[in-house]
């Protein structure tokens, strides 16, 4: 019997005890996690920590990882499962064997001969058995569902944390259209330029960077304004005629005439004849300045945002600071002439690209300045329990009852009780004159006595009406114009009058025009026939985008801006 023999014996048992302090060690990590997981948790309900389940997710993972590591460091020793396995009934027999490899005397022999018969009718491994105290593996799994299940409870900061949340996933959606429209693209375009890809490439990162910062819906606004006015200043350019201007302004002069007709030629040899000549002469400082004077002439000629001119002004700023010498000059400005001729030949998928990312940043601008009206509209509950002096029911969302009601948007038309108990037709025949009582809400709406009578569309009472939007009725009264202390009046309809051509109601009538036909006219039910209602909360976001777009094109002082943002938020 030797060593390996040993080992060879005892390896089931190891891997037993292995795991043993692997399972204590995991669920001791998994304890913390969940520790960690719950204080995350309870601070989200004060403060605004988005997608706080995914980061629950990344911590457990993270412990995880780190207890796979860990258990690696405690690996069982040698001998210690050579002492636990003599615990578990081979009374010494192993370790007393193991000090005795080396001893060649005949008792020694025969210890090894007793402790080989004992491993071969003895399985250590069976024997050891493995006893997790229940709270090492119930008290993690309590945390973590305590912690979990906290997450669905409503703080403080429950709307403020969803619109972070939902901004996240409108921006990330917006750089991924973005990155992806550019790789498109990359294979529909390659005449595209290299530096034309390295600019929208930079104008993307600055996107991602605004991005990470934004924590209202203004920052993110902000940074798509940042966006477009890059894209803009991008789509300025022009480097053909950029290149056309440097090339005439080379042509009229006397030290770089023959340069230009190389390069307006196309003529590889002579433009190789006009470089040499030209470095030669720029051997002269007084020619390299002459040179350099004639680049910022040509730089001056050229539109503001000209990458082409940019480059130039560098070029002679080098020059001028005596960085590069005549030769070097001349090649660098080959160099800034080449790329302005690939920018050229790519400019037709250059704009191409930035009209398509310029559509998919008005697609996010859209649905980032709708989140906050979404997560508010979400959490707009229906009108419940309006009681008033009868049984009627006409509300689409909530019981409302009463003694009397309005039309969704013109007032009371005849008599109507509940939920429009008469048929349509009977409804629509009393809607020229009649008087009565009756409720009919679209979607949210009071109740009070009214009458009417007059023509379709007129009539006169007392209560309240709504139909796209009126009060949150989670108590309001059913009769009066006031409500109740504690209860939420949603935003109303406003009028756009530039609208024009709102939805309404067509109704064909059979009759008589001249000889024959049919007749029509719309029953608007509504004060305003030919306009549309939308909603406040879309004409605050359109007022407050144009003030952020304002603000970032303008310079404003910090404090100014400020108070605009408090303006627009005391509107909310």
């Amino acid at each position: 019997m030797d060593e390996k023999f040993i080992l060879t014996a005892l390896r089931p048992l190891k891997i037993k005890i292995y795991f043993y302090k692997a399972a204590k060690i995991f669920l001791s990590a998994f304890t913390i996690s969940g520790f960690i997981s719950l204080l995350l948790v309870i601070v989200s309900r004060f403060t605004v920590i988005p997608f706080v389940r995914h980061k629950m997710l990344v911590i457990l993972g993270i412990s995880f990882f780190a207890a796979v590591l860990t258990s690696l460091f405690f690996m069982p020793s040698k001998k210690q499962v050579i002492m636990t396995a003599d615990s578990l009934g081979l009374e010494e027999r192993v370790i007393t064997a193991w000090y005795l490899l080396d001893d060649d005397s005949e008792i020694a022999e025969l210890q090894r001969q007793d402790t080989k018969r004992a491993l071969e009718n003895v399985n250590p491994a069976s024997a050891y058995k493995i006893k997790i105290d229940r709270k090492l593996y119930i008290t993690p799994v309590c945390i973590i569902a305590a912690a979990f299940l906290l997450t669905f409870v409503p703080g403080k900061t429950f709307n403020e944390t969803r619109v972070r949340e939902a901004l996240t996933e409108r921006m990330n959606e917006a750089k991924k259209a973005i990155e992806d429209e550019i790789e498109e693209q990359k294979q529909k375009n390659p005449s595209i330029s290299d530096e034309q890809m390295k600019q929208l490439e930079e104008a993307i990162e600055k996107l991602d960077e605004e991005f990470s910062k934004a924590k209202s819906e203004e920052d993110a606004l902000k940074a798509l304004t940042q966006m477009e006015n890059q894209l803009e200043k991008l789509k300025k350019q022009e480097p053909l005629k950029d290149l056309n201007t440097l090339e005439n302004l080379l042509g009229n002069m006397p030290l770089t005439k023959d340069l230009a007709e190389a390069l307006k030629d196309k003529d590889e040899k002579a433009l190789k004849e006009a470089i040499d000549r030209l470095k030669q002469e720029l051997e002269n400082e007084e020619i390299v300045k002459e040179l350099s004077e004639i680049l910022g002439q040509a730089a001056m000629n050229m539109d503001d945002d000209s990458m082409l001119a940019e480059s130039l002004q560098n070029l002679v700023s080098e020059a001028e600071s005596q960085n590069i010498n005549g030769s070097e000059l001349i090649e660098s400005l080959l160099e800034l002439i080449r790329q302005a001729e690939k920018n050229a030949l790519g400019q037709e998928g250059f704009e191409n690209t930035l009209d398509n990312i310029g559509g998919i940043l008005k697609d996010a601008r859209k649905a980032i300045s709708a989140v906050d009206s979404r997560i508010a509209s979400g959490n707009t509950t229906g009108t419940q329990g309006q009681a008033g002096d009868g049984n009627a029911n006409g509300s689409r969302n909530g019981g409302i009852s009463g003694n009397g009601g309005s039309n969704p948007d013109a007032g009371v038309k005849g008599d109507k009780s509940g939920s429009e108990g008469r048929n349509p037709a009977e409804n629509r025949e009393r809607n020229n004159a009649g008087s009565g009582n009756g409720n009919r809400n679209k979607n949210q709406g009071g109740s009070g006595d009214g009458s009417g009578d007059g023509e379709s569309g007129a009539g006169a009472g007392t209560g309240l009406s709504s139909s796209d939007a009126g009060y949150s009725a989670a108590g309001q009264q059913a009769s009066g114009n006031k409500t109740e202390p504690g209860k939420v009046e949603e935003y109303k309809m406003i009028y756009v009058p530039e609208r024009l051509g709102g939805d309404g109601n067509e109704i064909t009538v059979s009759g008589r025009k001249l000889d024959s036909g049919s007749s029509t006219y719309t029953d608007s039910f509504g004060p305003v026939k030919n306009g549309q209602m939308i909603p406040y909360r879309e004409v605050l976001g359109r007022y407050r985008e144009k003030a952020v777009q304002t603000m970032d094109r303008l310079d404003i002082p910090a404090g100014m801006k400020e108070l605009v943002k408090s303006y627009f938020s005391s509107l909310e």
